[in-house]
């Protein structure tokens, strides 16, 4: 009896921390995969992840912040790149504080969604940001929900914040090409009518061995590993709190939305908001030669509240935040920066 062909699907930014792991998450559960990235020869090192399978396609495609208007290069590499696939993951991103910033997310979302449309992709799941669930004046006691609580990006690009108000105009304006406003309700139903089935992601910080080979990069683990080297000093524990993740079971829930047919709108991307004191014993724990500064006087202010359904929904199970720092810790030890 022939097998069933397997699903396919299209990974952009498949180099990334995020992209990444989301190709090595597709292509341990059968899927084929075409992974777009900038430089083939430099992306090499992702054919280790198809397991000696033949099914890792790479791509070339190099995004910017210009429009992919009708007939131009970019449109024609997008549509090329979700030709004959089930699935589009959008896991690339432009983190300048800049005005630039929001033309790069903006115009590839919608165009992004516009190609998915146009090739009959089934589903996309988009990787955004938290920074996008931070109502003005909202309290840490109220939980914040998915399709309720919006940042406000005009109040946004105000104050300078310009990455963040990228990735809530990115959401915004992906959903009208699906015909769906912010609560993820259909307003227009031309335009919901032949779209792809649309999912968001909203992580925080994002931590966990990183696959891409060289330096460590991004933004989150050059931040840990300078803390445990002690180059950033703490003159006492921040009485604070932060929303955290480990990047393999954030993939999962990519991976998790793509395969649950009921699944749409935006979804928490993290495990928990965790208070410093919690994050730095776990650093200690370890990373023994850690130490932690002392504790701030008082009493610890509540961490941030999330209503975790819609997340848990997907039926993910995350790791604790003690085994997602034993995995980095012993990732910065292999590439002996630690």
């Amino acid at each position: 009896m022939a097998q069933p062909a397997a699903k396919i699907a299209t990974v952009i930014g498949a180099t990334g921390f995020v992209g990444s792991c989301v190709v090595q998450t597709l292509l341990s559960k059968g899927w084929a995969v075409r992974g777009t990235v900038r430089d083939i020869p430099k992306a090499a090192w992702l054919q280790e992840l198809a397991f000696g399978r033949g099914n890792l396609e790479l791509r070339a495609l190099s995004l910017d912040s210009s429009s992919a208007s009708p007939g131009s290069d970019k449109e024609k590499a997008l549509l090329s790149a979700m030709e004959g696939v089930d699935a589009a993951f959008f896991c690339t991103g432009f983190e300048q504080q800049s005005p630039e910033t929001i033309e790069f997310m903006v115009n590839n979302g919608v165009a992004l969604m516009r190609a998915a449309r146009q090739q009959k992709v089934g589903v996309v799941v988009l990787t955004s940001s938290g920074g996008s669930t931070n109502p003005p004046g909202h309290k840490n006691e109220v939980p914040k929900q998915e399709h309720v609580h919006w940042s406000d990006p005009e109040l946004q690009q105000k104050n300078g914040r310009y990455s963040p108000a990228a990735k809530t105009l990115f959401e915004i304006n992906a959903l009208r090409e699906v015909g769906r406003n912010q609560q993820n309700e259909v307003v227009d139903a031309a335009a919901a009518e032949g779209a792809p089935r649309l999912c968001i992601m909203n992580p925080n910080l994002i931590l966990g061995p990183q696959l891409p080979p060289g330096p460590v990069s991004g933004n989150s683990l050059p931040m840990v590993l300078a803390i445990l080297k002690g180059e950033r000093k703490m003159p006492q524990i921040p009485n604070d709190s932060m929303s955290i993740i480990d990047v393999r079971d954030l993939a999962a829930l990519h991976v998790a939305c793509a395969e649950n047919v009921g699944a749409s709108g935006r979804y928490h991307g993290v495990n928990r908001s965790f208070p410093w004191e919690e994050i730095l014993a776990a650093y200690n724990s370890a990373y023994p030669a850690f130490t932690v500064p002392p504790r701030f006087e008082g009493e610890g202010n509540l961490p941030t509240q999330f209503d975790h359904t819609r997340k848990e929904s997907l039926g993910v199970p995350l790791r604790s935040l003690e085994e997602t720092m034993r995995d980095l810790v012993a990732f910065f030890q292999e590439r002996s920066v630690l």
